[in-house]
Formats: C-alpha cells, structure tokens, sequence
C-alpha cells in the first residue's frame, strides 16, 4: 500500500461529491488506483445503464490518485485534459477502474484508465477506456 493510501481515503471520505456518488478505493500503489462504484438507480441514465458522466468521473478520479501517489507531498494534482471512450454500455451491479501513470513530469502526469463492468460471474468487461493528462500544482494553504 502507498504511503499516501489513508490520506487519499480519508480525502475521498470528506469529498461531498464523491460520497455523494458512492465511488471507494480498494488498490492504492505508486502509480496505480483501483476505483469501484456499487450502481444503483441514481447512478443510470433514462435506459438503465450507467450513465457515461459516472464512467468520466470514474477514470478521472482514478487517474487523478495515480498521478497523486507520484508528486511530491507539498504538490496536489488538477486534471488538465480528459478523454473517455465508451465500448459497450454498462450493465453490472459494480464497477471498476483502474487508472495508472503512464509518464511522470515535473509539471504533467500522463494517465491511462480502464473501466469494467463486474459481472456476477466473476467475469471483468472492459467497457470504456480513458486517458487524462494531469497537472501537478502547489498545494493551497488553509
């Protein structure tokens, strides 16, 4: 586990929005987070798939962890630019991503994300992939 592991938890805990929306962290290592959502109702769009704005923020989170776990402790990270892919619509009652750095720079991070549904058969199906570039910026003072 990352040093930063409990930070990032705790940080995801006091987030309204993203308790709002159930998102947790399993996996935390350098360069690496493990994303899930439990989907329920509010979670699907008008034909009861998971709406693509949870698939986003779901790669976004994801990739913004990874690229966390590898700045420095007084740097935080803002996403600079995302892309999503959509490959199939998802049906499962959870779902995973897992958003990775691809390459690290003093100032950018480059990520990838790949996003699953959790089939109850214990199956994974991939089904959206994203990229993000991350920005890393000092960290405010409170």
């Amino acid at each position: 586990m990352h040093p930063k592991a409990e930070l990032i938890k705790e940080r995801l805990k006091n987030n309204h929005f993203i308790e709002h929306i159930g998102l947790y962290a399993e996996e935390i290592e350098e360069g690496m987070c493990c994303l899930y959502v439990n989907v329920e109702s509010h979670h699907q769009q008008h034909h009861g798939f998971l709406h693509g704005g949870v698939t986003a923020t779901l790669c976004d989170v994801a990739t913004g962890i990874a690229a966390y776990t590898v700045v420095p402790d007084d740097k935080n990270v803002v996403t600079a630019d995302l892309n999503i892919s959509y490959l199939h619509p998802s049906v499962a009652g959870k779902v995973k991503a897992v958003g990775t750095v691809v390459k690290s720079g003093k100032f950018l991070i480059y990520c990838d994300c790949k996003i699953y549904d959790l089939l109850p058969s214990g199956e994974e199906k991939l089904i959206g992939t994203g990229r993000s570039i991350m920005a890393a910026i000092d960290t405010p003072a409170k």
